[in-house]
């Protein structure tokens, strides 16, 4: 137990850990709010081309 290895195993370890118990949620969060970012931008996009070829079809 009081070996230098064990305890920076021991720090290396806990420190992933913490990196992994932060980095995946926030990773997935910042994923979902892109794609629904870009949806509501592709949207949006498809809302004014219909506009256009509605004033354009008069």
């Amino acid at each position: 137990m009081d070996e230098p290895g064990f305890q920076s195993f021991t720090l290396i370890a806990g420190l992933a850990a913490a990196m992994a118990l932060i980095y995946a949620p926030l990773r997935i969060f910042l994923t979902a709010t892109e794609r629904s970012r870009k949806l509501r931008l592709l949207q949006r996009i498809r809302r004014l081309r219909d506009e256009q070829l509605k004033l354009l079809n008069r």
